[in-house]
Order: C-alpha cells, then sequence, then structure tokens
C-alpha cells in the first residue's frame, strides 16, 4: 500500500522535498521592497504553498516552524507559550536573512513595526490561529531560494539537538516503502485531511511509535517501521492529494487510484464517485437522477474499455487520536473490478427500476424511522463497522454478511407497520430493500450450487421455493381486499405481512377464508375467475401446506415473490384487463 502511494506520487511529481511541507496559508503580510508593511493580503482558500516544516518538532512549547506559521507565534499576540516559540521564529528569521536579503528584510520589519501590523489585523479580525506568510514586493518568501542552503543543515542540525542518535552506517535499516537502505526518520511528518471522519486538527500521522507496547528489539520510535523522509513525505503528499476528491462514507474517507491514467473511472459506479454522499440533496432532482441513468447506460453499452493490465487501489481512513486508521485495503486489476461492478448492479436490478447509488442501499440498512434527516450522521454511526463488508463484497463479488439481509426485511416489516391510514392501497413494498435481498439470496444461492433458487428481475411463476410462492399469494389477497372494498386503513398487507413473513401457516389459512368473501364482494364475474385462476395457480406451487417458520433466506425470497406479484399486477399494461 505505502509502496503503491509512493508510485502514484513520485509518477505525478507530487511529493515536496524532504524538510517542506504543502500548507494552507489564509493571509499574508504583505510589505513594500522597502520592507514598509501595507496591508494583510488574503489568499485563495484551495491554494496550497510548499513551505519549510520541521515537523512533530514544532508543537513543542518553545520551537516553531521557520517563515510560515499561526499569527499568534509570528506576531507574540497569544500569552507567554507564543512569546517563547516568536522567540525561536524571530531568531531562526534573522539567521536565514544573513543568507536571503529579502528574509532579512522581514525580520526587521516584524521587529519594527510589530505594534501597526497587530494593530491591522485585530482591526481585520484575523484570529491568532490563522495561518501567516509574509510577502515582499508581492513574492511569498517561502519561495524564494536564497535560504535553502542554509535550511537543510539547520534543520538537521535541529534534529540533532531534539536529541535523534546520529546514526553510523551499522544502524541504516531498510526502508519500508523503497526498500533502500536509510537513516529512518525518528517521527514521522503528519498529513492532514481527515477531520470529518474523526482526524486531529493539526493532522494525523500513518506511522507512529509512542508506547512501549509499540516498540521490539529495543528500537525506539520510527526505528520500529523505519522510513526514509523522503520517502514519507512522498506517502502524504499522495494522501494530501487524493484525499481531496476521496468521498466519505460511513464515518470513513474512501480514496482511489490507479496504476495508469483511465479514461473510465470506474468508482463512480459504486457510489463512491458523485453520486455518493456528497450529493445527497442533488440526487433528489430530476436532472441528476438522468444524470446517473446516463452514466449507468454507458457503463453497461459495452465491455472494458481499458487495458486489463492496469490496477486499481482503495483505501478507506479514518482518523484516531491523531493517528490514522485504514479500515481497508483493495487492490486488483482493473478489468476485474469492471466486471464485478457489472455483476453487482445486474442482481441489484429489479425489472422498472432505475440504478441504485450505494447511500441509498445503505440508507434501509439503518434502524427504520419515518424522518429522512441527518440519514449521513446515522449511516456514520449504525453502519461503519458494515461498510467495509459491503464495500468488498461490491468490488470482489462474494457474498453480502447476513446482518445487510436481517436489516432489509426489518425495514421492509416496520414499514409496512408503520404505514398510515389509506396506505392500503399502496402498489407495493420497498423496493430498494427487495433489491438488497436479491443481491444477498442470489450471492448466497451461487456460492452453495443452489442454483434453481437464484431470483430474476421479474415475477417467477415456477420458482421451487414455496416461501416465493407464499409471498405471491399474500400480495393476491391484498390487491383482491382492496379491489373488493376499496381503500380501508390498514388493509391485509398491513395487518399480516408480518406474522406471514416468519409463521405462514398461522395466518394464510385465516385469509385464504377471508379471501372468499373479497370474491364475493367483486361484483365482476370477470374478475372474480380472474383472481381464482391466480389464487388456485399460485396454491398449486405451494403444496398441501403452508411453511411453518421462515429461515432468514426465506424471508427473503417470501418479500421478493410480494414484490414481485404486486409489480406484474400493477403494471402499466393492466393485467386484469389483458385477461
Amino acid at each position: 500500500m505505502l509502496e503503491a502511494l509512493y508510485k502514484y506520487a513520485v509518477d505525478g511529481s507530487l511529493a515536496a522535498k524532504p524538510g517542506f511541507k504543502g500548507k494552507k496559508i489564509k493571509y499574508y503580510i504583505s510589505l513594500d521592497v522597502n520592507g514598509r508593511f501595507v496591508s494583510f493580503e488574503e489568499n485563495p482558500k484551495d491554494s496550497i504553498s510548499e513551505c519549510p516544516d520541521l515537523g512533530s518538532a514544532a508543537q513543542s512549547t518553545s520551537v516553531s516552524n521557520f517563515l510560515v506559521e499561526k499569527a499568534g507565534v509570528v506576531l507574540d499576540i497569544s500569552g507567554e507559550t507564543s512569546e517563547k516559540k516568536h522567540g525561536f521564529y524571530m531568531s531562526s528569521l534573522k539567521e536565514a536573512g544573513e543568507h536571503d536579503p529579502l528574509i532579512a528584510l522581514a525580520a526587521k520589519a516584524l521587529e519594527e513595526q510589530n505594534d501597526v501590523i497587530v494593530g491591522e489585523l485585530l482591526k481585520r479580525k484575523i484570529k491568532p490561529s490563522e495561518v501567516l506568510g509574509i510577502k515582499i514586493d508581492g513574492v511569498p518568501l517561502e519561495k524564494s531560494t536564497g535560504y535553502l542552503e542554509w535550511w537543510e543543515p539547520f534543520r538537521k542540525r535541529f534534529k540533532d539537538k531534539k536529541g535523534a542518535k546520529k546514526q553510523e552506517k551499522s544502524d541504516l535499516s531498510r526502508c519500508f516503502i523503497t526498500g533502500e537502505l536509510t537513516e529512518p526518520v525518528r517521527t514521522a511528518p503528519k498529513f492532514s485531511g481527515l477531520v470529518s471522519v474523526g482526524g486531529h486538527t493539526s493532522g494525523d500521522t500513518m506511522i507512529g511509535f509512542d508506547k512501549d507496547a509499540f516498540c521490539s528489539y529495543g528500537l525506539t520510535q520510527g526505528a520500529n517501521a523505519a522510513v526514509s523522509e523522503e520517502a514519507i513525505t512522498a506517502v502524504n503528499a499522495a494522501l494530501s492529494e487524493l484525499i481531496k476528491a476521496g468521498k466519505t462514507l460511513a464515518g470513513a474517507k474512501y480514496i482511489h487510484w490507479f496504476s495508469e491514467e483511465v479514461k473510465t473511472d470506474v468508482f463512480e459506479f459504486t457510489g463512491l464517485g458523485d453520486w455518493g454522499e456528497a450529493s445527497e440533496e442533488a440526487s433528489e432532482k430530476e436532472d441528476d437522477e438522468e444524470r446517473v441513468e446516463r452514466m449507468f447506460n454507458s457503463f453497461f453499452a459495452g465491455e472494458c474499455p481499458e487495458n486489463p493490465k492496469i490496477r486499481y487501489y482503495m483505501i478507506a481512513l479514518s482518523g484516531a487520536s491523531g493517528r490514522v486508521m485504514v479500515r481497508s485495503y483493495e487492490e486488483g486489476s482493473y478489468g476485474e473490478l469492471y466486471e464485478n461492478l457489472k455483476a453487482w448492479y445486474d442482481d441489484l436490478k429489479l425489472e422498472g427500476e432505475k440504478p441504485l447509488k450505494l447511500y441509498t442501499v445503505y440508507s434501509r440498512l439503518l434502524k427504520f424511522s419515518s424522518s429522512e434527516k441527518k440519514i449521513g450522521e446515522r449511516i456514520s454511526k449504525e453502519l461503519s463497522g458494515l461498510s467495509s463488508q459491503i464495500i468488498y463484497s461490491v468490488m470482489h463479488n462474494s457474498p453480502l454478511p447476513d446482518t445487510v439481509a436481517s436489516r432489509a426485511v426489518d425495514y421492509i416489516r416496520h414499514d409496512m407497520y408503520c404505514a398510515d391510514g389509506g396506505q392500503s392501497s399502496r402498489k407495493n413494498i420497498d423496493a430498494v430493500s427487495c433489491r438488497i435481498l436479491k443481491v444477498w439470496l442470489n450471492r448466497k444461492y451461487r456460492n452453495s450450487d443452489k442454483e434453481e433458487y437464484l431470483i430474476m428481475d421479474k415475477l417467477n411463476k415456477d420458482s421451487p421455493s414455496a416461501a416465493y410462492q407464499t409471498g405471491r399469494l399474500l400480495a393476491v389477497y391484498a390487491a383482491l381486499q382492496n379491489k373488493a372494498l376499496g381503500d380501508v386503513n390498514a388493509g391485509v398487507a398491513e395487518k399480516y405481512f408480518t406474522s406471514a413473513c416468519t409463521s405462514p401457516s398461522l395466518v394464510m389459512g385465516k385469509l385464504a377464508a377471508l379471501s372468499q368473501y373479497h370474491l364475493s364482494k367483486l361484483g365482476d364475474k370477470g374478475l372474480s375467475i380472474y383472481y381464482k385462476n391466480m389464487l388456485n395457480e399460485i396454491a398449486s406451487k405451494i403444496g398441501a401446506a403452508y411453511p411453518k417458520n421462515l429461515t432468514l433466506e426465506q424471508q427473503g425470497e417470501f418479500a421478493l415473490g410480494y414484490y414481485h406479484q404486486n409489480a406484474e399486477m400493477y403494471s402499466t399494461k393492466s393485467k386484469i384487463t389483458e385477461e
């Protein structure tokens, strides 16, 4: 994983030089060519500059970073702790000024015009925590080259002062990333971007050792997983770049890339692209639905358009106490991924239904609620442990965990039970939940050589499953009642779906007797014959007795039988009229 990230950074020329880090500078202290203070200049939000950085050493109370730092440190406006850091900042500025005239001019300006600059800062209501840089005649000092010759020995000298034992040749270790002999960094630098998934505001580290329990063979800190400063800096640069385009789902940030440039980013079809959580509001708009449909149609139009040797990489990341938590890591062939994603959407398919985003699938795995508010927050809390298993199933065409089916069945039951008065005429149960059950069942049956039980996209009158046929029967009973009596507060489906879904033998006999009353109320001989024929056809498939207790698999089949029968009866061309 680290090697792949390193290669991505090198190939994309993303890697910052050792001792430098990409930073977002909020404001610049603007000085004229003579060093006189002009104003504060606000920087564009997304602008990142490569700045000199001392890493974790700058987190102490007496050391600061050079050139680019928080306003409280640069201008000494935040109390005693900042005063020590400000002293270090000014002393390093003056030392660098001996090698770079522009920096010398900046040091003099801060020393002589501090009160004026602080007054303008307070007037502009700029917070002491905002990151400041310095410009002279419009040129950012971090882009100057005069100080570079001084910076490298200064940085290394400072590292030695902090107690890092100078290594002899015999103490060199193999870098875990490049495989080359290196002097390992004592503490790996941090990168930012995981705040929304538990990351620290100051950044998070991919490799960190600060407890004896994490150390082995007498090694300390970074020596336990040796990486060179250059390599880990490149990995951090790659992570920072990828996180910008990453998507948040179930409390994790998903990032992905390919070994070569691709024309079609197939990850869009998992719901982790533009169709994930970030577009929750937009997805309700008709034009966005049309875009999604066009995208999926183009996806299924032909064969894999890319070189099958191309590899994909995907990582799910979150933060934990300043460290990176790798939730999952996937790597494989682009061609296989393409085929597996097509298999996922083939399994999800139900006749007449549009393509599903992964985010919508997740919404049906939550505990049932009549409110649709804060679904994203609920997904993060309730599905964080299940998400990686679902993603694995999507990307490897493997079975889904049983928890997925259990939650989907529960959603359908609660949705039916909580129906308001007048809902008995609803055309069907929740389609999204049924599609989840279809994926779960089909992958389970393929894996156990039960191909005859596979669920089709539409009604299968010849299914050998008694549970499926019983679900069909309940749908006919519900439709018959609605045709005979019209809209009622709570119909057959609402009253008996949950019981019939678990123990059909307890209620289906009663519903059979009730159906005779409904048949007598139709007042149309043709309709009566139509429903009688349908009931007889289904009863012959069930056999002599209704199933007593249904397993989770059979409950899924029951729900899909109910859904398919309803979809058949209420299709655009009325089946009743045809008959």
